[in-house]
């Protein structure tokens, strides 16, 4: 866990010396897609677990409510 701080240190300190432009470009390039896959695992966690809690799974259910 130390040599994974310390390499994110490092990250965090060669980010900051960089100009405002190129933050934003190397920031936009790593937390859109790291913001995106995010979004779809809670995505696929959510349809999970209401699939979870879905009354529709009964055999007798033909589709229309109660």
């Amino acid at each position: 866990m130390s040599g994974f701080l310390s390499w994110w240190d490092g990250v965090e300190e060669w980010l900051t010396g960089l100009s405002f432009v190129p933050q934003l470009l190397v920031t936009l390039v790593v937390l859109i897609p790291l913001a995106t896959g995010l979004a779809w695992l809670v995505n696929l966690l959510v349809v999970w677990v209401f699939s979870q809690f879905d009354r529709r799974d009964v055999g007798d259910d033909h589709g229309v409510g109660v």
